[in-house]
């Protein structure tokens, strides 16, 4: 086997691990409700902890960028105790015109408008506000936001706006045939590495549901 061919095995192997392997050891658990087919599906999450930031402008891949960036750097050791922060999956992302869940609890208030995005990393399920330590960067805060239930749906690819953008409206196909009302804006979700090939990548659109 050639170098190169070996390279290939490589990428092709790490690629067909599971997503918590590969970037974190901790997924957001959630409870499955309903299963609306074709990959889509009601869920139920319990409270969670997020560090989140605000890009003022950009495209969609460049606030992307700029988002993790600052959020890394927290769970790496840019906080207060200089304490690194084991990384969870997934990501999300949503405009920041459209509100992200409905949090309880927030610690702080950041202004909302167009051309800006939120980007929120979710803490290891053992956290609290309390335990966390303070962002050395104050566009990093963290938050609490409550339970709540959510229709997802599943999509491998790379991620790009577009590709949300159609995974967005072939979910809410499914949540008005299955008469299901929503009651907030979706965001996405990131579960892989970025070395993941796109065939092999796990990402998702979110929205909140309606109360039952």
């Amino acid at each position: 086997m050639s170098a190169r061919q070996g390279s290939v095995m490589l990428l092709l192997t790490l690629a067909a691990l599971p997503a918590e392997k590969l970037m974190a050891t901790e997924q957001v658990p959630y409870q499955v409700e309903q299963v609306l087919g074709d990959q889509a599906e009601v869920r139920r999450y319990d409270r969670v902890i997020v560090a989140e930031t605000i890009v003022d402008g950009g495209d969609f891949r460049d606030a992307g960028n700029a988002g993790f960036k600052r959020l890394a750097n927290y769970i790496f050791g840019g906080n207060q105790d200089r304490q690194k922060i084991a990384m969870t999956a997934p990501v999300a992302m949503a405009p920041d015109s459209r509100p992200y869940p409905e949090a309880a609890d927030a610690i702080s208030s950041q202004p909302e408008g167009e051309g800006r995005w939120r980007m929120s990393f979710y803490m290891p399920a053992d956290s609290s506000i309390a335990s966390l330590p303070r962002p050395d960067d104050p566009r990093v805060q963290l938050r609490s936001i409550a339970p709540r239930r959510v229709a997802a749906i599943r999509f491998s690819g790379r991620g790009t706006e577009a590709q949300f953008a159609k995974a967005e409206s072939k979910l809410r196909r499914q949540l008005e045939t299955a008469g299901i009302a929503t009651a907030g804006d979706p965001w996405t979700a990131r579960y892989n590495a970025p070395w993941v090939l796109p065939p092999f990548r796990r990402n998702e659109v979110l929205i909140e549901l309606a109360p039952e």
